[in-house]
């Protein structure tokens, strides 16, 4: 369907947007800063946009994409299910340590969800899609019983989203090789040992 001159400037303020993150975080995307950076005056930008919080709610959905983009993009598929997984988790790991600035956004930044805006947990369950393939497998597989799926994907996954921002954090000592270590040995710890149960 072909796009609006109103949906194309959306989107081009939304890349610009994207591309001051990338370089200097999201405390830099202020109003004047992508009038600068677009060319549209200060009152051009609420025409397309109804206030910054929903400016950035949109960025931040826009950003998730392309994040699922580029996971998705990526082959998993390994013999052992729980090196698919690790893989995975590692391409994730990587993801952010590409995009730092990205990572504090998506979890620095207070974000307000507009009332009965859906996309968000849409777009949750398509990225929770990019792990659930693997971790089915190891249900298939006896590593872990179905009804274990949910929770042990949540620890791995907040744990590691823990680790990455402690390591993001002003003192943080962690490097991407120590957090895909630590993975590693929670991983392990959680299917390995609890294999043929």
């Amino acid at each position: 369907m072909k796009q609006t001159k109103k949906e194309r400037t959306q989107k081009e303020i939304i890349e610009s947007a994207k591309y001051i993150i990338h370089e200097k975080g999201f405390e830099a995307v202020t109003v004047r800063h992508l009038a600068e950076v677009t060319g549209y005056s200060h009152t051009n930008l609420y025409y397309y946009f109804k206030d910054m919080n929903a400016f950035f709610w949109i960025l931040r959905l826009d950003m998730i994409e392309d994040m699922i983009s580029e996971l998705t993009s990526i082959s998993f598929e390994k013999d052992d299910p729980i090196e698919e997984i690790l893989d995975a988790f590692f391409c994730y790991t990587d993801y952010f340590y590409e995009h730092p600035n990205v990572f504090r956004f998506f979890y620095f930044y207070p974000f307000i969800q507009p009332d009965k805006d859906d996309s968000y947990k849409n777009l949750e369950q398509k990225f929770n899609g990019i792990w659930q393939k693997s971790f089915i497998r190891l249900a298939y597989e006896s590593v872990i019983q179905t009804e274990d799926i949910q929770i042990v994907a949540k620890t791995i996954i907040y744990a590691l989203q823990g680790m990455i921002m402690l390591s993001f954090s002003s003192n943080g000592a962690n490097t991407k090789e120590d957090i895909k270590d630590e993975l590693i040995k929670l991983v392990n710890y959680l299917l390995r040992n609890k294999k043929n149960y």
